[in-house]
């Protein structure tokens, strides 16, 4: 697979809220799948659905220990990419701010 097509499905995995949210649970810590339901007040199976989008794309990794699958966060430059895009929106918005602002 080449290059582009890979980091595009990275993107593609974190353009959903719901994992987005995920990430950002794990970027305080590794928590169990039944935590990260409960705590998004989702269903489990959606949860699953996302977690296992996440892992394939080397977003996150999985630890089971017993019957408890733990997740935690990979690699901690997803969290850089994170703060690019909110970088990015931030500086839109005074970009649009300024335009109203003049008109």
């Amino acid at each position: 697979m080449d290059e582009c097509k890979l980091i595009s499905n990275v993107f593609k995995c974190l353009s959903h809220p719901i994992r987005l949210r995920i990430i950002k649970l794990l970027s305080k810590e590794k928590l169990s799948v039944l935590e990260i339901t409960e705590k998004l007040n989702t269903s489990q199976s959606s949860i699953s659905q996302h977690l296992k989008l996440l892992e394939e794309n080397g977003i996150i990794l999985k630890e089971k220990k017993g019957n408890i699958v733990y997740c935690k966060l990979k690699h901690n430059l997803v969290l850089e990419l994170l703060s690019d895009g909110k970088r990015i929106i931030s500086q839109e918005l005074k970009e649009a701010n300024n335009i109203i602002r003049k008109a």
